[in-house]
């Protein structure tokens, strides 16, 4: 089954343990959020600094549930 939060974890190729040595985080934290469906803000930017350390790119939006996100030019079109 696919998780909306994949993309996040891809750049440790989709492995929560990695990206949790990287963070100096438990495992089973980083497991954690993977299974809740949400990454607490702390640890945003340290996530995205650590993927762009890798040559990967994520941004704040990729942390919004997709069914969250504004459209941002649906927005700016209905004004």
């Amino acid at each position: 089954m696919k998780n909306w939060l994949d993309p996040i974890f891809a750049p440790w190729n989709g492995n929560a343990s990695a990206l949790a040595r990287e963070l100096d985080e438990l495992p089973v934290t980083v497991n954690q959020w993977r299974f809740r469906g949400f990454i607490p803000d702390d640890y945003r930017e340290r996530i995205i600094a650590a993927a762009a350390a890798k040559g990967q790119t994520l941004t704040h939006r990729d942390f919004i549930h997709p069914d969250k996100r504004l459209d941002t030019i649906a927005v700016a079109a209905a004004q």
